[in-house]
């Protein structure tokens, strides 16, 4: 980021990343559905005295951005609320917000493990939750397996492109996150 480019963070949750952006560059734009998150990042904003943040109520499919486009976009661990078809198009209005050339950072569930061996993919991460978080946090990581919607690293990078971006560099991790940073054609 240069000191005079702008910012959007969607599903900005606690505001950590929007506040560390603010200090290199000229403004970012926070946007959550959850006004409880929304105060809190305030009050962190407040405590750090930072006031080129706008925290902003919306989501992927509801958020209106008064202004210029931004020089660049983030999201990380908030997409993967979406069906994939509500994901393209929040991709696609992200692409829209954005300058050409503009960069976006998605940062999210995605799967990049071999779907033929889903079973002992699953039963080994289960494991490993329960070992480092004991049987409350694997039995988090499974309701979200069941009921969150994730998708497949082949799909996610497709949805990316067909927004408009490209995929510049992706990095997986434990199978399970992606990281894609992308350039808006």
């Amino acid at each position: 980021l240069k000191p005079d480019q702008t910012v959007l963070e969607l599903g900005t949750g606690t505001g950590e990343f929007a506040l560390a952006a603010s200090r290199r560059c000229s403004w970012v734009y926070a946007v959550d559905l959850s006004d409880g998150m929304l105060r809190y990042a305030q009050k962190k904003a407040a405590s750090r005295n930072i006031l080129n943040v706008d925290l902003l109520k919306g989501g992927f499919l509801t958020y209106e951005h008064q202004g210029d486009p931004v020089d660049a976009a983030v999201s990380q661990i908030a997409l993967h609320h979406l069906p994939d078809f509500w994901k393209q198009v929040a991709l696609l209005r992200i692409a829209g917000l954005l300058k050409k050339g503009g960069r976006f950072c998605l940062r999210d569930v995605v799967y990049s493990f071999d779907t033929a061996e889903y079973e002992d993919y699953f039963k080994k991460f289960f494991a490993q939750a329960s070992a480092r978080g004991g049987d409350e946090f694997a039995g988090i990581m499974a309701d979200h397996v069941k009921n969150e919607y994730s998708t497949l690293d082949w799909i996610m990078r497709g949805m990316i492109e067909r927004a408009g971006f490209e995929v510049v560099s992706a990095r997986h991790k434990h199978g399970f996150f992606g990281l894609y940073f992308c350039t808006k054609r």
